[in-house]
């Protein structure tokens, strides 16, 4: 089996990836906007038991991940940064209901807001539950209907072909494709020493009326030459029917 280095992903996704932190600003500075964002969330490994921090700092609404799905889209209306959380109970004698909110999770967006992917990695470079956040911008202008887009979530760099483009991907995201006729070939792989190692290699299907996210983590074995690959598709509401108008009853004259 190929012994592949321990690359540590989340610190280059650290430096790479994610947008930094909101910094602690004196009272002298502009007073920070507030930002308007839609957002769903997902993880590799399925999450359970998270909240985020509502924009009035006081209450939370809890998140849902799927595995193979963006969550149901969430709305924020606050001050960077957004804060995820874990609720634990805490009793005390005056509160024997009390709970405990716990930190595990935090991102800043662009003051303009917008529509996001929030994709949650584990950090385990701490010994308490922490998440790095990686805010990929699901705009219909940056993943139209009718196209696909890569994200990879690995250290290495992707080689390969996507429809009838070459494909050299960085950790990130790619541009969005087009698909034609439902369906567009994707292989790619990575250059490990003098071997190149496939890691997908077969079509993506698409509907119509659909867009799509071709996500790649790294291997779910250590050593393994085989990168975990997730397929997120996203098809457009179906317009609710038109109501149609009853007819007035008909009114009888009483002579």
């Amino acid at each position: 089996m190929l012994k592949i280095p321990r690359y540590a992903l989340f610190s280059f996704l650290c430096t790479s990836l994610v947008f930094p932190v909101a910094q602690a600003r004196s009272q002298e500075t502009v007073e920070e906007p507030t930002i308007k964002a839609e957002f769903t969330v997902y993880s590799l490994n399925r999450l359970e038991n998270l909240n985020y921090l509502n924009g009035d700092r006081m209450g939370g609404t809890p998140l849902e991940f799927f595995s193979s799905a963006r969550s149901p889209v969430y709305e924020y209306e606050g001050l960077n940064p957004i804060v995820f959380f874990r609720e634990t109970p805490a009793p005390t004698p005056e509160d024997p209901n009390g709970i405990q909110r716990e930190k595990v999770a935090e991102v800043s967006l662009p003051p303009t807001g917008g529509e996001f992917l929030f994709i949650f990695f584990p950090d385990s470079t701490g010994e308490t539950e922490r998440y790095r956040v990686y805010p990929l911008s699901d705009s219909k202008s940056e993943l139209p209907t009718g196209t696909v887009r890569l994200f990879n979530a690995t250290p290495y760099e992707l080689r390969g072909k996507i429809g009838g483009d070459a494909l050299r991907l960085s950790p990130g995201p790619s541009r969005a494709y087009r698909v034609n006729g439902n369906s567009i070939s994707l292989g790619l792989g990575f250059q490990y020493g003098e071997k190149f190692h496939m890691s997908y290699n077969g079509p993506v299907e698409l509907e119509s009326d659909a867009r799509g996210l071709f996500m790649v983590f790294p291997p779910f074995v250590k050593g393994s030459a085989v990168l975990q690959t997730r397929y997120l598709r996203e098809s457009e509401p179906e317009p609710e029917p038109e109501a149609i108008a009853e007819p007035a009853p008909a009114l009888s004259v009483v002579q």
